[in-house]
C-alpha cells in the first residue's frame, strides 16, 4: 500500500471530510461543547461503577486480542456500556448530533441507522486492541462502508492513555486478516498485520470519525487515569444492528423518542420492506402502519 498522508484534527467541517474521503478518518476538534462533555462523561463513569458494584459489568482487556468479549474476566482491567440509551439522558443528545448527522451521511449514505451506542473505559493493565475493521463481520472488501464510527473524547487521547490507533487508506482495503499459530511448544500467538499505524491523539471534547473499513484498534492506556469514551456506531440500513434497539428499549425511554430519533435506531422500515414491526409489545414503525397482533378470526 502506499502511503497516505496522516490528517491533522481540525475544526474545519471541509478538511473533515476531505479527511474522511482520502484518508479514512479525521478528528473534529471541540466536537462537544464541554457542557455535553462533562455532562457525559460523569453519567459514563457514574454508570460504569453502578455497574461493577451490582456485579454486572462487561470487562475486557486481558487477552491477546484487547477486544470486549463475553468470556472475559471479571478481573479485567477495561469495562464497556453498551445500550446507552437506557442509561441516561444526555445519551440521547448524542442521537441527533450535527457531526454524527453529518459524518453518517457523508460515510454510508442518506438512509443509516445506530447500530450500537456504547462506551468504552481503557484503565492500565489492558493490551492494546488488535488492528481490526469494524465490519470485520463481512471478509471481503466492499465498494462502500457498511458502517462508521465516532468516537467522543471525555478526556485528552494521548499515545500514553492508550488514544485511537489507526492505519490511513486501509479503509480501501479488504478487512486485516487476524489469526493465531501455534509454535513448537504448542503456545498460541496473535499474528497482527505487519502496518505503522499513527495515533490520533486530542484534547478531550474531540471527536475521531473513520469509515468503518479502516484497519484501527485502542492503544494501551499506561497511566493511572482511565480513559473512557463514547461510541456512536453507525450502519447501512440492510445491516444488522450491533444492538437490538427496538426490543431494548425501556418503555420510558421508547415513549420519550421523537418519530426522528426512533427512524434512526430501526423504527423506520428500509424502503417499507426491512425492519417491519407488529405491535405485538405496543411498539411500532414510523412509517408502515401494521395493526395485526395475533390470530384472528374463525379456522
Amino acid at each position: 500500500m502506499s502511503a497516505v498522508r496522516t490528517p491533522s484534527p481540525t475544526r474545519d467541517p471541509g478538511q473533515l471530510r476531505t479527511d474522511i474521503a482520502e484518508c479514512g478518518y479525521a478528528v473534529m476538534l471541540d466536537a462537544m461543547t464541554p457542557d455535553l462533555a462533562a455532562r457525559a462523561k460523569a453519567r459514563v463513569l457514574a454508570q460504569a461503577a453502578g455497574e461493577r458494584e451490582a456485579g454486572v459489568g462487561l470487562f475486557f482487556g486481558d487477552d491477546q486480542t484487547g477486544m470486549p468479549s463475553k468470556g472475559s474476566s471479571a478481573l479485567a482491567p477495561n469495562q464497556r456500556l453498551g445500550h446507552l440509551l437506557n442509561k441516561g439522558a444526555v445519551f440521547r443528545e448524542m442521537l441527533t448530533h450535527p457531526l454524527a448527522e453529518a459524518s453518517a451521511r457523508q460515510i454510508i449514505g442518506e438512509r443509516y441507522l445506530l447500530s450500537s451506542l456504547s462506551a468504552m473505559i481503557m484503565n492500565k493493565g489492558g493490551v492494546a486492541q488488535v488492528l481490526h475493521s469494524d465490519q470485520q463481520f463481512a471478509p471481503f472488501a466492499t465498494p462502500v462502508a457498511l458502517v462508521c464510527n465516532i468516537v467522543w473524547m471525555l478526556v485528552d487521547f494521548t499515545r500514553e492513555n492508550g488514544a485511537t490507533r489507526l492505519v490511513p487508506g486501509t479503509h480501501l482495503l479488504p478487512p486485516p486478516i487476524i489469526r493465531m499459530e501455534t509454535n513448537e511448544q504448542g503456545e498460541r500467538t496473535l499474528v497482527q498485520p505487519d502496518v505503522e499505524p499513527v495515533i490520533a491523539e486530542a484534547p478531550a471534547g474531540s471527536a475521531l470519525v473513520f469509515d468503518g473499513r479502516i484497519w484501527h484498534g485502542a492503544g494501551a492506556n499506561t497511566t493511572q487515569t482511565p480513559r473512557p469514551a463514547i461510541f456512536s456506531y453507525y450502519c447501512q440500513p440492510y445491516v444488522r444492528q450491533q444492538e437490538n434497539m427496538p426490543m431494548s428499549l425501556n418503555e420510558e425511554v421508547y415513549q420519550a423518542l421523537t418519530d426522528r430519533e426512533k427512524a434512526l435506531i430501526g423504527f423506520e422500515a428500509h424502503n417499507r420492506g426491512m425492519g417491519r414491526i407488529a405491535p405485538a409489545l405496543g411498539r411500532v414503525n414510523t412509517n408502515w402502519p401494521d395493526s395485526a397482533v395475533g390470530v384472528l378470526g374463525e379456522a
